[in-house]
């Protein structure tokens, strides 16, 4: 049994260093959007929540700073990336930008909610959206 999870384990691995430069960057962006997508999603709702007085300031505010951490952590981890083609630049040149505008738009919220200005924080749902909608459609590369 071992030895079969060993074999299929090193199969793997050889298979996914065979892949080609352009195939692992779509991987990778594919990973970090749908990483991103999740804490944008995550930030959308605790505005929509919190608008609804469904949800505390503070807990709100608690779930919207985890989330930038989150969004941080996905943007650093594709910023990473080495693109060696140049489909595989223009593809880096996007997904960093979307990671971007939603790193900002979630961080928008942090500090809006920090200062008790739900106006404003709402005033980044569209923005929220539009990145939810672009990272998703990021993260079906993979696939």
């Amino acid at each position: 049994m071992r030895r079969a999870v060993a074999v299929a384990l090193l199969l793997v691995l050889v298979l996914s260093s065979c892949a080609d430069p352009d195939q692992k960057l779509r991987s990778a962006a594919a990973q970090s959007a749908r990483d991103a997508a999740s804490e944008v999603s995550t930030t959308r709702l605790a505005v929509e929540q919190l608008r609804a007085h469904r949800l505390w300031s503070q807990s709100a505010g608690q779930m919207v700073e985890d989330a930038q951490k989150g969004v941080e952590k996905a943007a650093s981890s594709f910023s990473s990336q080495q693109p060696s083609t140049v489909t595989s630049t223009r593809l880096y040149e996007q997904v960093t930008k979307t990671l971007d505008d939603a790193q900002t738009a979630v961080t928008a919220v942090r500090i809006a909610l920090g200062n008790g200005d739900l106006a404003a924080a709402e005033q980044q749902l569209t923005a929220l959206r539009r990145s939810d909608a672009d990272l998703g459609r990021i993260g079906e590369l993979a696939k």
